[in-house]
């Protein structure tokens, strides 16, 4: 399903499709699911938890650096987005017949992908980074910045993929440049 939402560019997938690329027949696909809708929602889940792992992955990986994970993180963030816009439309941005509302963070998959963004930043206010600062708010502007560069990149049509990515890659390292000139002595440390 996933495959077949990136090829159409829409949430309009025939259930025939569906059924040819499992290699079913469309009554044995409603075995599995009831409707379109239902379709729909596995794949934005399924769409949750591969972003998850990534960041996960990451994070598990860079743990000892949570100032390098946000950066990683981030951009590992905006690459999935890039290469799987009409996914991460669904994800983000679903159809109200859908029924699963119209905040990503307040479900248990979009939170998950949230948390990891609050632990980098955490991690990062131990290193003496962002030292003071309400992490819930300030995660919040820093993802609100890199969502809302991705979902405009995503709908401009006009850009290339390279210009893409240089466009959002940019607000995330702004993102780091600030988050760096909170620490105590930054302009000695070379950050």
């Amino acid at each position: 399903m996933v495959r077949l939402l990136a090829a159409r560019d829409d949430f309009d997938v025939p259930l025939v499709a569906v059924a040819q690329a499992v290699g079913c027949t469309p009554p044995a696909l409603y075995g599995y699911f009831r409707n379109k809708a239902a379709l729909l929602r596995a794949a934005r889940e399924e769409g949750f938890n591969r972003l998850y792992t990534e960041k996960l992955t990451l994070s598990e990986r860079m743990r000892a650096n949570p100032f390098g994970y946000l950066r990683e993180g981030s951009y590992a963030y905006v690459r999935f987005a890039l290469d799987n816009p009409t996914l991460y439309r669904l994800m983000f941005a679903p159809p109200p017949n859908l029924g699963v509302g119209d905040d990503p963070l307040s479900g248990d998959l979009g939170r998950r992908v949230f948390d990891l963004l609050l632990a980098g930043l955490r991690g990062c206010q131990t290193q003496g980074f962002l030292s003071g600062m309400d992490i819930n708010r300030y995660a919040f502007m820093f993802w609100s910045s890199v969502h809302g560069a991705v979902c405009l990149c995503i709908q401009n049509r006009v850009l290339d993929e390279t210009a893409k990515w240089e466009a959002v890659r940019d607000v995330v390292d702004t993102l780091m440049r600030m988050i760096a000139a909170t620490a105590p002595g930054h302009l000695h440390r070379g950050i």
